[in-house]
């Protein structure tokens, strides 16, 4: 083997483009899930909804709940695009297993705290930084977020990631027995 991985062994992995469809994909679900567990908090502690809280602050008005909303998922896709689109990038963080996706997911997760609740809160609503119980709420659903996203990535869009076909595929291809788009229908 000369020191070197045979090709069948190297690890299969993912382009950017395709780490940010997935990342999108997941990062809707992420986002739906840390918004309802954040709402389940805000209930259960008789607060409004911090992304409620943002959208009065921008001047949404009436509409305060449905853009607060609307920017929560916004950012979750956007957020989620970019995290999934940077294990593309970076192949040592390339979600490849379901263990894998968990830790990555972590990592992300965190990040994304920092990245953007922390300045946005930082920004908006300061004293939700400084309550240990918002920002220790948060800093756990957006490790949530991080998870949710990477798992959904990793089977939503990145589990069909060009598979290698079995080395006898090409003979049963010619012979028409594939479904789908391999059939080969000769005459």
């Amino acid at each position: 083997m000369n020191g070197t991985k045979s090709e069948s062994m190297q690890p299969i992995t993912y382009s950017v483009p395709k780490g940010l469809r997935a990342g999108a994909i997941g990062g809707f679900i992420g986002a739906i899930v840390l918004g309802t567990f954040g709402e389940i908090g805000a209930i259960a502690l008789n607060q409004e909804l911090f992304y409620t809280t943002i959208a009065r602050k921008l001047a949404f008005g009436d509409f305060s709940v449905l853009g607060g909303w609307a920017l929560h998922l916004l950012v979750g896709i956007i957020a989620g695009s970019l995290f999934i689109g940077a294990t593309a990038a970076i192949r040592s963080f390339a979600l490849t297993t379901t263990r894998k996706a968990v830790w990555v997911g972590i990592l992300g997760g965190v990040a994304i705290w920092i990245v953007v609740y922390v300045p946005v809160t930082g920004l908006l609503v300061p004293d939700d930084l400084t309550n240990t119980t918002f920002a220790g709420g948060a800093f756990v659903l957006h490790i949530l977020y991080g998870v949710v996203t990477a798992i959904v990535s990793l089977f939503a869009g990145l589990s069909l990631r060009g598979r290698r076909q079995p080395s006898n595929s090409r003979r049963i291809r010619k012979r028409g027995m594939l479904p789908g788009r391999f059939r080969v229908l000769r005459r």
